[in-house]
C-alpha cells in the first residue's frame, strides 16, 4: 500500500496544468472596464504634457484600474484568445489601446513616486515591463510596435532618473531588466506577418468565390464528397467528417489534409468552411451538409470585395483582374517576406537604409509595394529600443561600478565590441553603431 499512498500524494502534490494557470487577460480586461473616463486635460498630463490637474484626485480615480493592471502584470500566463490560424491579421487586438492607457497612467504614478519612494518607482516600473510582455505576444508587428512603445516610457523615465536613485535601486532594477522577457525578434515577426498576412490572405480568398461557380460539378473534386459530420471542439477546433463517393469515409481538422484534400479555412459562425486539392478549390455548406466547387477565375474580384472599397488604386496597376499574375505576386511577395525574416537574424547598422533597399527591389510587385514600404521603419524602431536596453543595463552597472564597467559592454551592430562611451558637459552618454533617423543610437545620461 505504501508505495500507491507515496504515488497519490505525488499526484496531489503536481503543479496545476498550465491550460488551469490565472489567466492575466482576463483581469487586464477588467482593468479596462475600470478606466475611467478623463477630462482633456487628464488625458494631456498622462501624455507628457503640462496641464492644470488635482494630482490627487486623479490617483484617486486611476487606482480601480491601475491595480487591476499591476495584478495582471505580475501573472505569468496571459491567452488574448486571438486565434491568427483561423482570422489572419484582420483579427479584432482591442487590448492594446487600453493597455497602452495604462501603462501611461502607470509611468506617471512611478513619476510621482520616485522624489519620496524610489522602491515604489521601481515597482512601478517593474509591473510596466512585465506588462509590456503580454502586449507583444502574438508575434504581430502591430503588437511588437506596442510593446516597444510601453517599454520606451519605463527605459526613458528610468535614464532620466538614474543618478537620484539610491545605489539598493540600482541593483533591483538591474535585476529587474534582467528578469524581463526580450521584445519578440523581428525576424519571428516577419515570419508571423508572412504567415498569418499574406498566406492566411491568400487562401481567404477561396471563400469569395461562391458567386463564380464556372468550374462544373463534373470537373471538380467536391463532386465525389458528401459531408457526413461537423464536430467542434478540441486542440484542431473544427473537424468535418467526410465521405468520398466509393471509397473512404476520413476526418480533417483545420490545417489536415488527407487523400490530397486540406481544409484551409473553417468559420462555425458563417457556416462554411474551405476545402483544397491541387488548383481546385471547394465551399462546404456546413449546416446545409453540402460541398460545391468554386471558381478562381475572378480572383481580382474577389481581393476588392475581401479589402474593401478603399483599396488602393495602384494595387492592380498593371495585373487588372488576370489571376494568374495576382497569385505570381502573392507567391513572390510571400517569398520576399520569408527572406526578410531570413535575414533579419543578423544585425543591421542601418535598418532605414535595409529597408529602402527592399522597397526598391519590389517597385514592379503590386503587393510588396502595398506590404513592405514599413518594414524598415519598424525594424529601425525594435532594434533602436533593443540598442538602448542594453546600453541603460551598462549605465546601471557604471553608476555601481564606475566609468571601467563600460568597458566590458558588448554592441551587437559594432562585431560584440564596446559601447562607446564620452563624457558631456550634463554627463556621460553611451553610443551605439546601430543608426535611426540618420545618427548613432544614443543612452544620454545626467551627472549626479
Amino acid at each position: 500500500m505504501k508505495p500507491l499512498i507515496i504515488l497519490l500524494v505525488g499526484w496531489l502534490l503536481l503543479p496545476a496544468r498550465a491550460a488551469e494557470a490565472p489567466n492575466a487577460a482576463e483581469v487586464y480586461r477588467r482593468a479596462f472596464e475600470a478606466l475611467p473616463k478623463l477630462t482633456e486635460a487628464e488625458g494631456q498630463l498622462l501624455r507628457g504634457a503640462a496641464a492644470e490637474v488635482n494630482a490627487a484626485q486623479l490617483s484617486q480615480k486611476l487606482a480601480p484600474a491601475l491595480a487591476l493592471y499591476r495584478q495582471a502584470a505580475r501573472m505569468e500566463n496571459c491567452d488574448w484568445g486571438f486565434d491568427f490560424e483561423k482570422t489572419g491579421f484582420g483579427t479584432l487586438l482591442p487590448h492594446l489601446s487600453p493597455l497602452m492607457q495604462l501603462s501611461r497612467a502607470a509611468k506617471w504614478e512611478a513619476d510621482r513616486a520616485r522624489p519620496s519612494d524610489p522602491a515604489a518607482f521601481a515597482a512601478w516600473h517593474d509591473d510596466l515591463l512585465r506588462s509590456s510582455v503580454h502586449a507583444g505576444q502574438g508575434e504581430a508587428l502591430i503588437c511588437g510596435l506596442v510593446a516597444a512603445n510601453m517599454r520606451q516610457r519605463s527605459l526613458d523615465a528610468i535614464c532620466t532618473n538614474l543618478t537620484t536613485l539610491p545605489p539598493e535601486m540600482l541593483a533591483k532594477l538591474g535585476r529587474q531588466f534582467e528578469n524581463i522577457q526580450p521584445l519578440p525578434s523581428f525576424q519571428k515577426m516577419m515570419l508571423a506577418e508572412k504567415a498569418f498576412g499574406i498566406d492566411w490572405f491568400m487562401r481567404r480568398l477561396f471563400e469569395l468565390q461562391r458567386e463564380q461557380q464556372a468550374a462544373s460539378a463534373a470537373t471538380n473534386f467536391a463532386a465525389t464528397l458528401r459531408l457526413s459530420a461537423v464536430v467542434g471542439g478540441g486542440p484542431l477546433g473544427l473537424k468535418i467528417g467526410l465521405e468520398e463517393v466509393g471509397g473512404d469515409n476520413f476526418w480533417l481538422g483545420l490545417g489536415q489534409r488527407k487523400h490530397g484534400i486540406e481544409l484551409v479555412s473553417a468559420d462555425i459562425r458563417k457556416g462554411q468552411a474551405v476545402l483544397l486539392k491541387g488548383n481546385q478549390a471547394a465551399l462546404v455548406l456546413l449546416q446545409e451538409k453540402r460541398i460545391e466547387p468554386i471558381s478562381l477565375k475572378f480572383i481580382g474580384e474577389a481581393m476588392r470585395k475581401l479589402l474593401g472599397e478603399e483599396l488602393p488604386k495602384d494595387l492592380f496597376a498593371g495585373i487588372g483582374s488576370n489571376s494568374t499574375e495576382i497569385v505570381r505576386q502573392m507567391l513572390e511577395t510571400s517569398d520576399i517576406m520569408g527572406a526578410l525574416a531570413a535575414s533579419a537574424d543578423a544585425p543591421v547598422k542601418d535598418p532605414e537604409a535595409w529597408g529602402k533597399q527592399i522597397e526598391a527591389a519590389t517597385t514592379n510587385n503590386a503587393f510588396a509595394r502595398q506590404l513592405l514600404p514599413a518594414v524598415g521603419n519598424a525594424r529601425s524602431r525594435m532594434d533602436a529600443l533593443r540598442a538602448q536596453e542594453a546600453m541603460l543595463r551598462v549605465a546601471l552597472d557604471v553608476a555601481r561600478e564606475g566609468p571601467a564597467a563600460a568597458a566590458r559592454s558588448r554592441d551587437p551592430w559594432n562585431n560584440g565590441a564596446p559601447f562607446a562611451c564620452r563624457e558631456t558637459p550634463t554627463g556621460y552618454e553611451l553610443v551605439s553603431q546601430l543608426t535611426r533617423k540618420g545618427e548613432n543610437v544614443t543612452l544620454r545620461i545626467p551627472r549626479r
